[in-house]
């Protein structure tokens, strides 16, 4: 680490996991920092799956681990009727429906999907975005979503970090995957900053238990340090000042590829840029056979490159380029 060079104070990257690649399959869960990441995987044409949409607190992540480890199914006590609208109090509010029985389909469905991935040895991502819990009074569970109903029907507090130890050491007992644990870089700011950074420190001191539990199959990845500490700028935010700037998770990014991925696969990335690029690449002058000569020289780049991204179909950009050729 050199500050006369760099100009910034570098965090220290463990990289155990440097040795995946475009066969594995990656299952992405937790805070809205992992459906970001999530969108790097899409691009990179990598297998994966983030499922339950955006939950922010350990807590109800792991009670949803549970049950697909256990392939216990949700039912009528886990959702919620709000207004004619069901939605499910182990998931996001992207998962609704007029019909409980139409959403619990769906929920079990992709619930049987996550299991596949699961077995698959897939790498797990996780991301734990608060330690604060909301308790529904009635049901005595801890909710994933308040869906914005009455506060009056919650409680709140902070999760204790044995609490969060005992409810992940308790899954990773059960399976053998690789599991990378981090923590969102984005603040919770509605109770102050003082708040936030004593719910981040939860979920900080849980994480460092369970890798010292667990060294063989479990590490941390910082991205809450990369991007506050490392980057320390407002420039690396969006206009809101508290997540981060689109600059900023393509950095992040390729620091978790440097201690994820193998260099046969990070040099596939730039294969896969390449192509987007092209992709994306609109002609100065409209189609014509100069821009089809591209466009055909981009397809058979596509064909080459498909046989190394075994769970990425490339359907879409293949259409995009054939609904212009044809």
């Amino acid at each position: 680490m050199s500050l006369t060079q760099n100009f910034r104070t570098e965090v220290n990257l463990a990289s155990k996991s440097k040795n995946h690649n475009h066969s594995d399959k990656f299952l992405l869960i937790g805070s809205c920092f992992a459906s970001e990441m999530s969108l790097f995987f899409k691009k990179y044409c990598f297998g994966y799956l983030n499922p339950y949409g955006t939950i922010y607190n350990p807590i109800s992540l792991a009670n949803n681990f549970e049950k697909l480890i256990s392939k216990e199914l949700y039912n009528e006590r886990n959702l919620i009727n709000n207004s004619g609208v069901f939605l499910s109090w182990n998931h996001s509010g992207k998962y609704y429906s007029n019909s409980s029985d139409l959403l619990l389909k769906k929920i079990n469905e992709q619930q049987e999907e996550v299991f596949k991935i699961l077995k698959s040895n897939s790498v797990i991502f996780i991301t734990f975005g608060t330690s604060k819990l909301y308790i529904h009074k009635e049901s005595n569970q801890v909710v994933a979503n308040c869906h914005k109903q009455m506060k009056t029907i919650f409680s709140s507090r902070r999760a204790t970090v044995d609490e969060v130890v005992e409810s992940w050491r308790s899954i990773l007992k059960k399976i053998d995957n690789t599991v990378i644990f981090t923590v969102s870089p984005v603040r919770h700011v509605r109770e102050g900053l003082v708040e936030n950074n004593l719910n981040k420190s939860v979920l900080l001191l849980a994480i460092d238990q369970l890798c010292k539990e667990f060294p063989e199959k479990v590490s941390y990845f910082p991205s809450y340090e990369i991007l506050i500490d490392e980057l320390r700028d407002y420039r690396f935010y969006s206009n809101d000042w508290i997540h981060p700037s689109e600059e900023a998770k393509e950095f992040i990014w390729n620091k978790l590829s440097d201690v994820l991925l193998s260099e046969k696969s990070k040099n596939l990335n730039l294969e896969i840029h390449k192509i987007r690029t092209s992709l994306a690449h609109k002609p100065k002058f409209g189609i014509n056979n100069e821009y089809l000569s591209f466009l055909n020289k981009t397809h058979q780049k596509i064909k080459d490159i498909k046989g190394k991204t075994p769970n990425y179909s490339w359907k879409d950009e293949e259409k995009t380029i054939n609904d212009i050729i044809n």
